[in-house]
């Protein structure tokens, strides 16, 4: 999706960024950066996903999102 498309999304759920970034406990600047596909936090990008009723994968179809994993002790 285009960020506007994105932007326009979120609007029409009743979210702003600021609101979006206040609820996360994020910057809005985070959520910018997020959407516009720059940023790479698989839990805002899973966020975002949520409260528009779309996959992570139809948002950012051409985005691979890395994983931490914990080491076995």
């Amino acid at each position: 999706m285009h960020p506007e498309e994105i932007k326009a999304a979120l609007r029409m759920k009743g979210y702003t960024q600021a609101a979006l970034a206040e609820t996360l406990k994020v910057t809005p600047s985070t959520i910018s950066q997020i959407i516009a596909g720059y940023g790479k936090s698989a839990r805002l990008q899973e966020s975002i996903a949520g409260v528009i009723g779309k996959s992570v994968q139809e948002i950012w179809p051409n985005q691979v999102v890395l994983r931490r994993t914990r080491r076995a002790a």
